[in-house]
């Protein structure tokens, strides 16, 4: 099976067990909201950001090891992977016990990150089993990674989705029955540690290899180069997270947190969009890895631009979808107390979009091995972010820390890392920043022209909402045909997927 049709069958499996999970998850949030309410609803995510922080690590390491991976599976080289295997074990056993440790010591602080009138005894209960849950999802992800690396992420994807879904309708099933927030934490603890144990057998299975101890780690593994690598991922995913993950936060310590239970809602819809945009991201990689470790740098280059022209359709496209009818989903999902200012909107929707078309990048810096070149820069923009993020928060109000995290990245990030992609493919910045900002201009003109007709049609209803998409679907594939039908991505893309299609 070649690159493109693993990346297929990634990208597929992961959308279509994603899809069962959305609608799961969906149900599994409304029935929680409309039980137990907006002040669990702002505990569950004030907690899953706080232990977000804490989870430093994962992705950070995941990439790393992946990047060592793809030479070591293309050569066949089984001590190799299997070394470098036994290496990150080493550094997840640090990290869990670190985690632990400083997660337990955030426990005498909880008074002060929760504005809630829930009893305090039982705010550190539920705590401690975010925190559980989430040291629990590090024990095999050395193993796993071995899977991703080597493009068999679907089998990974296909043990996910039968894990969520039994969570979820145990989930279901316990809410209605019991309506109790300590039974549905420890339901998804339970199928945490069920899923991780399945899916240890399942890399173990495909490479028993994996139980062996190298004969020869020394040889073959550059603990040094890892750890240089480690300490720089370390860095910049310690920078990311503040930039992603402390918005509730910083929104619960100054508005309190059940207004976070109001912004989690808006969150919610934004972070499905993100799920669907990350299997793609994930199907991705590993298929451009192992085409950048061929060394063909041309052809590396145009993919490289074929996808960020579908990241920029597939960002404009959900914004002018989520600004058009998101104000008629809330009150319909949840109810009409839970609309929040439209300026909320457009913040979320300006980070969602910043996030979108960055996502090339990202996939370039994880599989081209860049590091060390960008540790610092993210640094940089966490710190901007928790200053504009107080300054804006008390200026604008919720909006303001959320559209502090796209200030944040435009003035660093956004700009410094695409510079440095560029420039190891050979390439000026100026065509990054001339791709980037084409893409801006396009995306302009079709979110202005589908919220402001949207506007115009006075329909609230689910009907109304699904005219409103078919307008925003009407004018993005109209106004993207029309402005990029000459380009090389375009005829790129449309080739690819037409060989979906026929597939």
């Amino acid at each position: 099976m070649g690159r493109s049709q693993k990346a297929l069958k990634n990208v597929s499996t992961g959308l279509i067990n994603k899809a069962a999970i959305m609608l799961l998850s969906f149900a599994t949030k409304t029935v929680f909201i409309r039980l137990l309410g907006a002040e669990y609803n702002g505990v569950s995510s004030l907690y899953t950001n706080i232990l977000s922080v804490l989870a430093l690590a994962e992705l950070g390491l995941g990439n790393v090891l992946m990047f060592y991976l793809y030479s070591a599976l293309e050569e066949g080289n089984t001590d190799k992977i299997s070394a470098l295997t036994q290496e990150f074990k080493k550094i997840y056993d640090v990290i869990i016990v670190g985690v632990s440790l400083v997660g337990i010591a955030i426990v005498p602080f909880l008074g002060i990150l929760v504005k809630s009138n829930l009893p305090h005894n039982e705010l550190i209960i539920y705590y401690l089993l975010y925190l559980l849950n989430s040291v629990a999802s590090y024990f095999v992800v050395y193993r796993t990674m071995v899977v991703r690396a080597d493009q068999k992420e679907y089998l990974l994807n296909n043990c996910n989705t039968i894990a969520t879904i039994v969570m979820y309708l145990l989930q279901l099933i316990y809410l209605y029955v019991r309506r109790d927030f300590l039974g549905y934490l420890i339901i998804q603890v339970l199928c945490t540690v069920g899923n991780n144990i399945v899916q240890n057998q399942i890399a173990l299975k495909n490479y028993p290899y994996l139980k062996n101890k190298p004969s020869r780690d020394t040889e073959v593994v550059d603990k040094k180069g890892i750890l240089g690598n480690v300490k720089a991922t370390f860095l910049f995913k310690v920078s990311d997270t503040i930039l992603d993950q402390t918005d509730n936060i910083i929104i619960s310590m100054i508005f309190g947190t059940i207004v976070v239970g109001y912004y989690a809602n808006y969150y919610m819809v934004m972070s499905y969009l993100v799920q669907i945009a990350s299997i793609i991201v994930s199907g991705l990689i590993a298929g451009f890895g192992n085409l950048y470790a061929t060394g063909e740098e041309e052809r590396s280059y145009n993919m490289i631009k074929c996808i960020m022209f579908f990241f920029a359709i597939f960002g404009t496209y959900c914004v002018a979808c989520y600004m058009s009818v998101i104000q008629d989903f809330i009150p319909i999902w949840v109810g009409a107390e839970y609309v929040m200012e439209y300026d909320l909107v457009v913040a979320v929707m300006i980070v969602f979009y910043l996030r979108m078309v960055t996502n090339t990048v990202w996939i370039c810096r994880s599989t081209m091995g860049i590091f060390k070149e960008v540790q610092y820069i993210n640094l940089a923009a966490a710190v901007l972010n928790i200053v504009f993020s107080i300054i804006l928060g008390y200026i604008m109000g919720v909006s303001g820390v959320i559209v502090a995290t796209a200030v944040s990245r435009l003035l660093t990030s956004f700009w410094y890392e695409g510079k440095v992609v560029f420039n190891k493919l050979g390439k000026s910045a100026k065509e990054y920043y001339a791709l980037q900002l084409r893409s801006v201009l396009i995306s302009a003109i079709i979110i202005g022209s589908s919220v402001g007709i949207n506007k115009l049609i006075e329909l609230t209803s689910i009907g109304g909402m699904v005219v409103k998409v078919c307008v925003c679907t009407i004018i993005t594939v109209t106004v993207e045909v029309l402005c990029n039908r000459k380009t090389m991505e375009f005829k790129m893309l449309v080739e690819k997927v037409l060989k979906i299609v026929q597939r």
